[in-house]
This record gives C-alpha cells, sequence and structure tokens, in this order.
C-alpha cells in the first residue's frame, strides 16, 4: 500500500527495531468458531525508535492512545468463543490502522486538544514508513486470518471491538454501547435487540457512525458481502477488571448466540 518509491523509504531508519514486539498479534490462530474478531485500538505501544513521541507518561493512559479495555475483553472472548482474534500491536498515535493512509487522522498532529511533537510536519517518506511497518501488517494479518476461515467454512462475520469515551468537547454520551453498521443487519439488529433487552441504552450508530466510515471492517468485510460490525462499548464501563469481565460475560452471551444465527455466514449484498 505504500505509495512512495522504496528507495526513498529505504533512506530512513526501520520504524521498529529487533527488540520492539511485532505490529500485530493473533490469539487462538486454530480457533473453532467462524467469525473473526479484531482489535484496531488494543495499545498504547510506541516503537522504541520515537522515544515517547514528545508527550509526558500519563497521556499514553488516555483514549487517544488506545481503546482502553478492548484489548482485554477481545483476549477474553477469543478464549471463551474460541474464535481467531487480530489484534493491533501499536498505539494509534503513531498511526490508526482503522484510517486509510494519507487520511488527516490518520497520523494525528492533534488528538483530542493534545499536539503530538513527533507527528508534526512529517515528510511523506517518514508517514509511508509507518505505513509500510505498522498498517500493511496489520491488514495483511487481518486478511490471513479471514482467508484461513474461508477456506475452511465458507463466508466468516467480522466483529470488531472499540471503546468510547463517556464525554467528547462538549457533548455528552448516554450510551452503555454503540453498534457501528452500515446495510447489513444480520449482526447488528439481533446484537442491538439483545443489549437493549438488558435495560441499556444503545447507540445505533452512535457515537461515531460506520457510514461516514469503518475503514477495516469496510476494507475486509464490506466488499465481500461479511456479516460485520464495530462494538463501541463506553470506557468508565471496561477501566476496572470487573467491568472488564462485566462486558465479557454479556459479549460471549450475546454474541455468542447471535454467531449462531442461521445466514449469517453467508457472502451476501444488502
Amino acid at each position: 500500500m505504500n505509495s512512495l518509491p522504496n528507495t526513498a523509504i529505504e533512506t530512513l531508519a526501520p520504524l521498529l527495531g529487533p527488540d520492539d514486539p511485532a505490529p500485530y498479534e493473533i490469539i487462538n490462530p486454530d480457533g473453532t468458531a467462524q467469525t473473526l474478531l479484531i482489535c484496531d485500538h488494543a495499545s498504547r505501544r510506541i516503537p522504541i525508535s520515537l522515544g515517547d513521541m514528545g508527550l509526558p507518561t500519563e497521556e499514553f493512559n488516555r483514549h487517544i492512545a488506545y481503546d482502553i479495555g478492548a484489548e482485554a475483553i477481545t483476549r477474553i472472548l477469543s478464549k471463551s468463543l474460541d474464535a481467531v482474534a487480530v489484534i493491533a500491536g501499536y498505539s494509534r498515535l503513531v498511526l490508526d490502522v482503522n484510517r486509510p493512509p494519507g487520511h488527516p487522522e490518520s497520523i494525528p498532529e492533534v488528538s483530542d486538544g493534545t499536539r503530538v511533537p513527533a507527528n508534526q510536519e512529517l515528510s511523506e517518506a517518514e508517514m509511508d514508513r509507518r505505513v509500510c511497518a505498522l498498517h500493511d501488517p496489520y491488514h495483511e494479518g487481518v486478511s490471513h486470518a479471514l482467508g484461513h476461515l474461508w477456506n475452511r467454512g465458507g463466508a466468516p462475520a467480522l466483529f470488531s471491538v472499540h471503546s468510547f469515551t463517556p464525554d467528547y468537547a462538549d457533548e455528552d454520551r448516554p450510551w452503555d454501547v454503540g453498534v457501528l453498521w452500515k446495510h447489513d443487519p444480520r449482526l447488528a439488529v439481533p446484537i442491538m435487540e439483545k443489549f437493549r433487552a438488558r435495560g441499556m441504552i444503545v447507540g445505533d450508530n452512535e457515537p461515531y457512525s460506520a457510514l461516514d466510515m469503518a475503514f477495516t471492517i469496510d476494507s475486509h468485510a464490506g466488499s465481500a458481502g461479511l456479516a460485520s460490525i464495530v462494538l463501541e462499548i463506553r470506557q468508565d464501563q471496561v477501566n476496572t477488571d470487573e467491568g472488564i469481565e462485566r462486558w465479557a460475560d454479556i459479549l460471549h452471551d450475546d454474541l455468542g448466540s447471535v454467531m449462531q444465527m442461521p445466514g449469517l455466514y453467508e457472502a451476501r449484498e444488502f
């Protein structure tokens, strides 16, 4: 996906060195479920080569660095549902893998009012270095995991785990959980019904809308006709071990039930 000649990138030192972890992780690769779990904003990790990006340590504990609680829930679900999961390995402050390369929010110069010094006035080669090191491998990992499920049992479903802040700027966000989807109702409608049956306030394409942008599921599920949703859990409900366990139990029951519904594992257009 890199847009520059290789020689332009090769003039720069590699973004990831031998002591950096891989750009993504595969969890439970032999899971028997026909649903793939993904977590785009799992990590607050920064490549060693970027140091602290010019930011104080406390900034990496905020939502600007990662989706609080999302990785832990994805790991628990991968085990409890026996599903393969692909987890991105680095902070979205370095590069947001849920944005297309070159998008203004792909490498944020400012995130929720915080200026990111390491992201200021990057050259195209510097931006492309991040794309090649982090974005491309992660999406190749998602593609390979989906291909494995296709080969084994037909069209898979895709379930993306995120979390959101309870308020943003002057906006109060009352939802317990948001379900982001486009035109395919097969996952979205039944899981929203289950959440509402629990008495939850459910955001239907809130606090964000998949109709605006949902790059990862668009890229891997939309054009292939796969059932998919992005789940957004309010962060004040998953910022403790108890909250994470509660939501993992809810999703084990509700998503686990929806995963058994007929017609889910077919490639279809809506």
